[in-house]
């Protein structure tokens, strides 16, 4: 007999929650009395009634003031309140229409281990946080506690102690992620400051070529073809070189570039170089001037340059981007000097007086020229370094380079004739052209140099960073992974052994633990609680053997009294059980005005079966006929044997419509049923009347398999393998 006191352990702290509590504890346990004591079904249905009521009531409370509070498993109670009240039907129906002793320990235990679950543990969560929502208070430590409760509440101490060692490893790989994307980007720039130092190489190699075709191409002109033939042919050979060799670097290039803007320098230097290689074709064309012929080398060689400056606006770092802008400046100044070195060669073989040679246009050309020189000279050295100052030298002084360039006019142009020899003026110019050149090279290769260079330290500074950061978190891991498993594995032992306890298995004991902190706390606290168990376990142990010798007597009698409700050869309900279960169902029917339908079936001719096959054949198909009316229905049906080949099919909950429909394809299977026997396969069909209880009818159990039988005739009458339905009133 289970015994249900209130005491003071079972209080929550909120007085109208107890209140409710004692009333549901004293209402189940006078249900439990009333059961141990036979109660009439009167006293049942009382007491159901006030524990419906009285739960309702104190359900409702409990939602309000979890709604309140914004209790977080709101759902889950209310979900678990409208389950328990729905189950209170089902447990008073159980126990007032089964006579099954079993039934009745079963609603008194479920009622037990009700009432103990909602106060101990369902009712115990929400009064917790209840108590804690209303002694916080508004404080930075109130703040704090609170956010360590949430945090303990939606995070498991596991993923909390890994995002304690986690937290500062990953700010150390984000400061030095933005190291190593500086440091990639330094690297990206310098590897694009190797493309451009190779790039501006080249044309600084083309132009010059092609500046040296120019003059030799002005003066081959200017000598009616006569003077400078071989040099200018050798001179074309060198270009066109040039010329494959720029091209095969700007394809190689295009590739491996993502830059925008060299993209697009590299594509309309190709339309140049094809635009310069249509115009050096069409040179043979001797009807051409030399103002023509400079003014196209001049054209193209300008958009070339023009191109290699605009490569200075690509973002990169500001000393290399200086560089560039400083040999930009110096090629500049080459070129100027080469079309210098042209207008003059074509005013000296003009053969002008002082007069006309200084009024002359050209003249003019010449010192507008000598300005762009020294503009250029400027810009070099304001951009350029000091040792690219010191390399350049006298060359790119501007008093110098001033004085230069007038004392040439003096003595080529200004003095006696004699001296007006315009192949002294191109070889003068053309020496200064290719010192500029020498030293364009020098700074260009230095440059390159440099940026070589500075790859190699960014590529050493990458792997020295690479190596330790990998460093520093293999030791974190390393470190981390003994600190989370210091902590880790003793709460994962006391959690595998306290749920061991909860399975009664007292056998798993925590002596190894020799630490003083709250992890030793905790073993010692477990150890207490497992032989307080054990203790309280071995005090109990008689009381259970003798439990279980009670049950397993019980266990005997119900097996024996199942063997005794059985046919012994198909398995099937026999008709002593069938008649108490159809007894039962049309009680069950009448209460509840529920549908009741019945089924008799006859296997066809089964005498012949035996005579042809004999009793083991016979008993074959009983065997496999209810093995497929089984299988035929729904779980919730009655299949019996009550007879030789006689069996039923009652169907709770079922209408005529729905029975005529099963009974239709249980028809049908034993149709379709071949039965092994020996070599030969059985065949059968089956002869099955139907009939549905109805309450105005008020059937006992004799006359509904009477009414039903008479069904089971007409359908043998009709030529059986058919299914006939009983008229909806006895008569």
């Amino acid at each position: 007999m289970i015994s249900l006191k209130w005491n003071e352990d079972m209080c929550v702290g909120i007085e109208e929650i107890d209140t409710d509590h004692k009333q549901i504890l004293a209402i189940i346990a006078t249900i439990i009395d009333a059961i141990d004591n036979n109660a009439n079904t009167e006293a049942i249905e009382k007491h159901f009634a006030a524990l419906t009521v009285c739960a309702t009531s104190h359900f409702k409370r409990e939602e309000a003031l979890m709604e309140t509070m914004a209790f977080d498993d709101f759902i889950e109670h209310q979900k678990g309140h409208q389950e328990f009240l729905q189950q209170l039907p089902e447990l008073k129906h159980q126990l007032l229409y089964s006579n099954n002793i079993d039934a009745a320990e079963h609603v008194s235990q479920f009622l037990y281990d009700w009432v103990i679950e909602h106060i101990f543990i369902s009712d115990m969560d929400y009064v917790h946080a209840f108590h804690n929502e209303t002694k916080h208070k508004i404080s930075l430590k109130a703040i704090f506690q609170r956010t360590s409760e949430w945090l303990s509440h939606r995070i498991n101490i596991s993923t909390r102690v890994l995002i304690t060692s986690v937290l500062p490893i990953i700010g150390m790989l984000l400061l030095s992620f933005i190291a190593i994307k500086d440091n990639y980007q330094q690297y990206k720039n310098m590897q694009l400051l190797e493309n451009l130092t190779q790039i501006v190489q080249q044309v600084n190699s083309l132009t010059h070529n092609l500046q040296i075709e120019r003059g030799l191409q002005s003066s081959y002109i200017s000598s009616n073809y006569k003077r400078f033939s071989e040099a200018l042919t050798a001179q074309q050979h060198k270009s066109n070189n040039e010329i494959y060799t720029f091209t095969t670097l700007l394809n190689s290039r295009k590739a491996l570039l993502t830059e925008p803007m060299l993209i697009e320098f590299i594509n309309s230097t190709k339309i140049d170089i094809a635009e310069l290689i249509i115009f050096r074709s069409g040179l043979n064309n001797t009807d051409m001037t030399s103002e023509q012929m400079l003014a196209g080398y001049n054209e193209i060689i300008a958009k070339l340059l023009a191109r290699v400056n605009r490569l200075s606006h690509i973002k990169m770092d500001a000393e290399f981007a200086n560089n560039i802008t400083a040999i930009n400046a110096i090629v500049g100044l080459k070129e100027i000097l080469s079309q210098q070195r042209e207008i003059g060669t074509l005013l000296i073989d003009d053969d002008l007086s002082k007069y006309e040679l200084r009024h002359s246009e050209r003249y003019k050309q010449l010192y507008m020229q000598l300005g762009m020189q020294l503009n250029a000279i400027f810009i070099f050295n304001y951009s350029s370094t000091p040792e690219q100052q010191q390399a350049c030298g006298q060359l790119c002084n501007i008093a110098e380079h001033k004085a230069f360039i007038d004392n040439t006019i003096e003595d080529f142009m200004i003095q006696p004739e004699v001296n007006q020899n315009s192949q002294f003026w191109f070889i003068q110019l053309t020496n200064r052209t290719d010192d500029i050149k020498i030293v364009t090279d020098k700074i260009i290769n230095d440059l390159d140099v440099k940026t070589q260079l500075k790859l190699k330290t960014l590529e050493q500074r990458f792997y020295l960073v690479i190596i330790i950061i990998s460093s520093i978190v293999i030791f974190n891991t390393f470190v981390f992974t003994i600190l989370y498993h210091s902590v880790i594995t003793p709460i994962r032992r006391i959690t595998y052994a306290l749920k061991q306890v909860t399975l009664g298995r007292y056998n798993q004991q925590m002596n190894e633990c020799t630490s003083s902190d709250e992890i030793g706390a905790m073993y010692g606290a477990y150890e207490t609680l497992r032989r307080k168990l054990l203790q309280a376990d071995m005090s109990k142990d008689i009381i259970k053997r003798q439990q279980q010798s009670l049950l397993d007597r019980r266990k005997e009698r119900d097996k024996y009294r199942e063997l005794a409700s059985r046919d012994t050869l198909t398995g099937a309900l026999n008709r002593r059980k069938f008649n108490l279960i159809l007894k039962q169902e049309i009680g069950f029917a009448k209460q509840d005005k529920q549908k009741l339908s019945l089924l008799l079936l006859d296997i066809d001719h089964f005498k012949n079966i035996n005579d042809a096959y004999g009793h083991g054949g016979g008993d074959q198909v009983l065997r496999d006929f209810y093995d497929a009316c089984f299988s035929s229905v729904k779980s919730s049906d009655i299949v019996a044997r009550i007879g030789g080949e006689e069996f039923a099919i009652l169907m709770p909950e079922t209408n005529s419509t729905q029975a005529h429909i099963i009974a239709e394809r249980v028809r049908h299977n034993i149709s379709k049923l071949q039965v092994p026997y020996g070599a030969d396969n059985i065949r059968l069909t089956v002869s099955i009347g139907l009939a549905q209880w109805h309450e105005h009818d008020s059937f006992n159990t004799e006359e509904f398999i009477s009414h039903t039988d008479k069904a089971l005739y007409q359908a043998k009458g009709e030529g059986r393998n058919c299914v006939v339905a009983a008229s909806s009133s006895f008569k």
